[in-house]
């Protein structure tokens, strides 16, 4: 990782922005060259605007004022405009048709308000809409060519017709009135065996329109350490660059989100006491702090900073940092693994196996050292036919194949001759040739160790079905987290 540190002028005490490498030269800010190094136990703060743990907000401020549609005209008749039905979509139990009026005339017109609707049929009675409040709209006059709409509303579903199992009284024709005069009729299939309703004519109101955020475009990059120890604090850089033409102002000062992990995601804000705006071409650099767990077991974690909001731009990105805890990862020397084979299909809440796609086999881990060690998580599963082909199968997470609760992932402590266990399972149909005997490796998360075993009794992979693509499939394969034998 390259680490850039602004050189300070003699008389300036507090953190200055450093050119971005993408910008042009800034000559009255005062720097050093860009030098690639190793990496650092601890990123520099030198020059870094101090950390400040103050809460941040989600919020887009006040919208701009919204321009004012044209609402002023008489009001169209029946010569002036054009319907047309433009179908139905259903959403809680109603049916919403859609029409849309268009000015065909020469002149402005409005159309407000709601008007008289009637579906007729020959030979059957008019049934005559009952005014409503639909979906919120807002008048606008129509100036040549111009649209409005009007929607209207039935149930699909009533005492009138069974709860929707019939039956339909379907018309064809609805002729609405026009409040300049006259009135339209539009052709389609209207079901008004549960009735009509009628909203105002008019168009959605606009969407709001909200200022644009002070860093728009910036680019975000992390210096971060190789490592951090369990229940300690990681501390690491953000250097937020500005490549655009324009100085981007903190105003209103931008607020964040950081996690290591997945853990510590608390909105917050810059500090932007010290740094008010980043000029063009420049780069500011903000310390960052954030807590870590003192139960957080030894991983490689990642750890992701963004910016809050729609500012476009790289925003924000992770790194991965090595998390050192208190226990000791198991050595792949440790471990011996044990695989029950040929395996079953797994039941609920497994959604494959509940398909009849997928096998299961019990692993056993033991730790055979004279020493203690740890494994925790779910391990990446691959597979060897007997020929020593690896079948090339692809790990899934566990949790994207099981409906509900997922399995509790805790660290696993084993002490010599101790064990842990979990569920390894094969996926999808498989129409090739047995592989069997085969050979499992699994692949520990928090330090890659892999331990390989064969399956006592084989494993069966998932019975070949007639889907597509399944001929000649690899399938896939997942793992349940370790858990205390």
């Amino acid at each position: 990782m390259i680490l850039v540190t602004a050189a300070l002028s003699a008389c300036a005490a507090k953190p200055v922005a450093t050119p971005a490498a993408s910008g042009p030269p800034q000559p009255t800010t005062p720097t050093t060259p860009a030098t690639p190094t190793t990496p650092a136990a601890t990123p520099s703060a030198q020059g870094a605007v101090p950390w400040v743990d103050r809460p941040g907000s989600a919020s887009l401020g006040s919208p701009l004022p919204a321009a004012p549609l044209p609402t002023a005209g008489p009001p169209c008749a029946a010569s002036d405009v054009r319907a047309a039905y433009d179908g139905a979509e259903g959403g809680a139990g109603s049916l919403f048709l859609r029409f849309t009026f268009t000015n065909i005339g020469t002149k402005t017109c409005a159309l407000r308000g709601t008007p008289r609707a009637v579906a007729t049929e020959s030979g059957k009675r008019p049934v005559t809409a009952t005014p409503a409040k639909l979906f919120p709209v807002v008048p606008v006059a129509l100036s040549p060519g111009g649209q409005t709409h009007l929607e209207m509303q039935t149930m699909r579903d009533c005492a009138a017709n069974n709860g929707g199992a019939g039956p339909v009284s379907t018309y064809h024709a609805l002729v609405v009135s026009m409040p300049g005069g006259g009135s339209v009729t539009v052709r389609g299939n209207f079901d008004v065996e549960c009735g009509l309703q009628v909203g105002e004519f008019g168009v959605p109101p606009p969407d709001p329109t909200y200022p644009t955020p002070p860093l728009t475009g910036a680019t975000v990059t992390l210096e971060t350490p190789v490592s951090v120890e369990a229940g300690g604090q990681l501390d690491y850089v953000v250097d937020i660059a500005n490549p655009t033409g324009a100085d981007m102002v903190l105003d209103p000062c931008p607020s964040y989100l950081q996690s290591l992990g997945g853990v510590g995601k608390a909105l917050l804000q810059l500090n932007c006491d010290v740094v008010h705006d980043i000029m063009a071409g420049q780069t500011a650099r903000f310390a960052m702090e954030i807590a870590v767990p003192a139960n957080t077991p030894t991983l490689r974690a990642q750890l992701c900073w963004t910016l809050a909001g729609p500012v476009g731009g790289k925003a924000g990105g992770c790194e991965s940092v090595e998390v050192e805890g208190a226990d000791s990862p198991c050595a792949a020397a440790q471990l011996a693994a044990a695989i029950t084979g040929p395996g079953s299909a797994p039941g609920p809440p497994n959604l494959y196996g509940m398909k009849g796609v997928a096998t299961e086999v019990s692993l056993t881990l033991t730790n055979r050292s004279a020493a203690a060690c740890s494994v925790r998580g779910a391990p990446a599963v691959a597979i060897t036919g007997a020929d020593g082909t690896l079948l090339k199968m692809t790990s899934v997470d566990q949790r994207f194949v099981v409906q509900g609760a997922n399995p509790a992932t805790p660290t696993v402590v084993l002490a010599p001759g101790a064990s842990a266990a979990t569920h390894l399972y094969w996926y999808l149909p498989w129409c090739a040739p047995d592989p069997n005997p085969v050979t499992v490796t699994i692949t520990l998360p928090a330090n890659g160790a892999a331990v390989a075993a064969r399956p006592a009794g084989g494993w069966h992979p998932p019975p070949c079905k007639n889907w597509p693509g399944s001929a000649g499939g690899r399938g896939q394969t997942s793992a349940d987290p370790l858990q205390p034998s």
